[in-house]
């Protein structure tokens, strides 16, 4: 079968779909992956088929997740990125889909869905962090809040409305030259084409987010999609000495988040790393670090697999997006989140929840001191480090690719 993948945001919203990807190459089937031109080299080097789309990935970054901005803000946010491409993006959204057997698309790549509606394709969303409704938690940008069931399912709501409002403004007019109906208002497409119901696939664990009760058959949680290959993977002689050579360091960095007032950031996360006393790794993402000049017990590294750096980690502090958030884990090691938006106050929230990570700090709220104490927390609370190393090791159990593999088969062959 030909698969078509449509995904947009970071590199941690395109490397699951390369694990994925790999899994249905292994049973068979073609891939084509549709992300932003950043990725077309890494989607090739793996052997997978590059579908070009049209956009700013780092600006993508930046205005939807890396400001820290408020859900209208967002929204705004999206239509001020989408409008001066939207004619080329559209387009090469189309592009990618024709032809496939199948369609998989992450949340903002959920723009596919119109032209497997188009094209009577089946689909399958790949949300990175729950969006259905439930009422055991709120939806992922929304206040946590001690207000009960009520609450938490209002927010999903909420949500639902303004992705609606989102459609109806920035893809009617696409979809009526494309033959479709316009969406209608208090009209929530996305988990239904057709007359049926969509397929979910959450690639993350039960064990960190058992599934709610509410949610139907067609919600499968996977477990994660892996594929970091790290048997041939060996450190240069630099990091070698820096890890043989002390007490196990902690991990800082945060991805592709390169919004916000980093400087402020990056000056308050070396400052409370000194006042700790502990060794780091800290790693530049997206941003540059030149002219940052670092301490004698702290490292600036590049790309580094994290399956292989975390687990020598005594912590891993980073913004909780949800791939690296699953390395951490994975590695059976306390984490300290510090979210700048999207999905990532989810996750600091979720593993505070479990008593495996410190509870997060939003980037507004963060100071020397706080910091400071997350860190010593991450590393001085035993009942912290027994837990982390516990789930740690059911995660490693699972293969949450091979798991959604059978998964897709399965439902495509009913079909």
């Amino acid at each position: 079968m030909k698969f078509t993948i449509v995904t947009i945001g970071s590199r941690g919203d395109v490397q699951p779909f390369l694990a994925l990807g790999k899994g249905l190459q292994d049973r068979g089937h073609k891939v084509r992956i549709c992300a932003m031109h950043v990725f077309q080299d890494v989607i090739e080097k793996e052997g997978f088929e590059y579908a070009p789309m049209a956009g700013d990935a780092r600006e993508v970054m930046r205005r939807l997740i890396g400001e820290q901005v408020s859900s209208f803000e967002y929204f705004s946010n999206l239509k001020y990125l989408l409008n001066p491409v939207k004619e080329e993006f559209l387009s090469n959204i189309e592009t990618a889909c024709t032809g496939a057997d199948a369609i998989l698309y992450s949340l903002l790549g959920s723009v596919a869905y119109h032209v497997g509606e188009k094209l009577k394709i089946p689909c399958f969303r790949v949300p990175f962090c729950p969006v259905d409704p439930t009422g055991e938690f709120p939806a992922m940008t929304a206040p946590l809040l001690p207000l009960g069931r009520v609450y938490n399912r209002l927010t999903f709501w909420g949500g639902d409305l303004l992705w609606s409002n989102a459609t109806r403004s920035l893809l009617n007019d696409w979809r009526s030259e494309m033959g479709l109906r316009k969406i209608r208002l208090f009209e929530f497409p996305y988990r239904r084409m057709n007359g049926e119901t969509i397929p979910t696939l959450y690639p993350f664990s039960p064990v960190l987010v058992p599934k709610p009760k509410e949610w139907s058959k067609d919600c499968y949680l996977t477990g994660f999609w892996i594929r970091e290959s790290t048997e041939n993977w060996a450190p240069d002689e630099k990091l070698a000495n820096f890890l043989s050579n002390g007490t196990k360091p902690i991990y800082i960095g945060f991805g592709s988040t390169v919004g916000g007032d980093f400087d402020r950031i990056l000056h308050i996360v070396l400052e409370g790393i000194a006042n700790t006393g502990q060794r780091a790794l800290l790693s530049s993402g997206w941003r540059s670090l030149k002219g940052v000049k670092l301490s004698d017990n702290v490292m600036q590294i590049g790309n580094i697999p994290h399956e292989w750096l975390f687990k020598r980690m005594a912590a891993v502090s980073h913004h909780g997006g949800a791939g690296t958030t699953a390395a951490g884990v994975r590695a059976g090691v306390p984490s300290v989140i510090v979210p700048f938006g999207g999905d990532q106050p989810f996750w600091g929230n979720r593993l505070f929840e479990l008593g495996i990570g410190t509870k997060p700090i939003w980037t507004k709220d963060l100071t020397v001191e706080n910091y400071s104490n997350a860190i010593m927390e991450a590393v001085g609370n035993h009942s912290m480090k027994e837990k982390a190393a516990q789930i740690g090791e059911r995660l490693r159990a699972e293969n949450g690719v091979h798991t959604a593999v059978e998964i897709i088969e399965k439902i495509l062959a009913d079909k």
